[in-house]
């Protein structure tokens, strides 16, 4: 087995367990948010990484006082090859949670480490079987990550510096999820990275943040997240999320919901997307009704004509850190070039082509555009480049 590694688990376990285990550069970054507080000289500092793998994140610090749990009982194992046996324990953490049960006392200084397992549980695998948290009833939620964060409060926690998903934080209904943690910790630092760092993660790409969070009285807000300014990892840029303006409040991405109309009087829909990830992985405009389709009409079909733009020539070099924000918006410019997105769209999307021409001239008359076969879509699209490239 080796430390920075999840071979020993089959793909499945791996995902359904949330173990991906961390690259050692990475465990150096939590090195380095911590040592401020490794040599707290006024009380005894506990080490304590509650989803420890392989002991990635303990091996270079084995001289301070630690704890590391798991509840893979290979990978236990292999830790009291190289540990005090009496610090590790094989258990599922986000059980009966309490500092007694790791025999660390209450006076002491805790710093938890780590990159516990994120799993949304509401997914299903390719085989059709789905992760489950096993957790204290006041810890449960369907992301495995979420509950471990709720877990180093229920701990009293002095400082936690783990890896997590930035969309724990940016995405405000993930927020407030984190309930009794956003409340009593504060963030002081955070780097963000790229999934890809990840050994066996695919080929999805999203941002991850080396978070340090101190216990602090006051906790934090949304409108803290949103203001607070973010490193990213081997770059000079910084990411704030308020600087970025999104779709939310401009174009809807639900279907309807039961009193809201139903079928286009178009006969158009555009599948329904939770970020810009989703927007690019999924289906765009198709003419059958689904459960996931959110209903176009002539009024809004500009608007839907952008996303499909936007999906279709959006690719920033570094596209996976906006792969979480609902899809980036400049209202004024797509308020302004109605007829360039939706002379693109109908010009490019293979849906229309199997349209009557009865919709298209409703479209085209309705925007005032001129759908000839001669439109020059090179041109078009390096126009529509030009302006997305300033959206970040």
């Amino acid at each position: 087995m080796q430390v920075n590694l999840a071979e020993h688990l089959p793909k499945n376990e791996r995902i359904q367990l949330g173990s991906y285990y961390t690259p050692e550069r990475l465990v150096h970054r939590v090195y380095d948010f911590i040592q401020p507080y490794v040599h707290n000289k006024k009380k005894k500092v506990v080490l304590f990484d509650s989803a420890g793998g392989c002991g990635a994140f303990l091996f270079g610090i084995k001289q301070c006082d630690y704890r590391i749990a798991d509840r893979d009982l290979n990978a236990c194992k292999f830790l009291k090859q190289h540990f005090e046996q009496q610090n590790v324990f094989h258990t599922n953490s986000l059980i009966e949670v309490n500092r007694a049960k790791y025999f660390i006392s209450s006076s002491a200084f805790l710093i938890m480490i780590g990159n516990p397992p994120y799993n949304d549980t509401t997914s299903e695998f390719k085989n059709g079987a789905k992760g489950q948290n096993i957790c204290d009833e006041d810890l449960y939620d369907r992301d495995i990550g979420v509950s471990f964060l709720k877990s180093y409060h229920k701990l009293n926690a002095d400082v936690v510096c783990v890896l997590h998903p930035l969309s724990y934080l940016i995405k405000e209904s993930n927020f407030k999820r984190l309930r009794d943690f956003k409340d009593n910790y504060k963030l002081i630092k955070g780097e963000i990275f790229s999934s890809t760092l990840f050994h066996g993660t695919g080929t999805g790409k999203f941002p991850i943040l080396v978070s340090l969070y101190e216990k602090n009285a006051d906790g934090m807000t949304f409108e803290d997240i949103r203001n607070f300014r973010f490193n990213i990892l081997d770059n000079d840029k910084t990411f704030v999320l308020s600087n970025f303006k999104t779709t939310d409040g401009y174009i809807n991405k639900y279907p309807p919901r039961k009193n809201d109309v139903q079928k286009s009087p178009i006969g158009l829909y555009y599948y329904t997307f939770r970020d810009l990830n989703s927007l690019k992985k999924n289906a765009s405009f198709r003419t059958k009704e689904h459960p996931n389709g959110i209903v176009v009409t002539l009024e809004n079909f500009y608007k839907y004509s952008y996303l499909y733009s936007l999906k279709s020539l959006f690719n920033p070099e570094d596209a996976w850190l906006y792969g979480n924000l609902s899809p980036l918006v400049h209202i004024e410019d797509v308020e302004q070039n109605k007829e360039l997105y939706v002379s693109y769209a109908i010009k490019t999307n293979k849906v229309f082509k199997e349209m009557g021409n009865s919709i298209l001239r409703k479209i085209a008359e309705f925007y005032k555009v001129k759908f000839d076969k001669t439109a020059d879509i090179d041109k078009m699209e390096k126009t529509i480049k030009h302006r997305l490239v300033k959206l970040v």
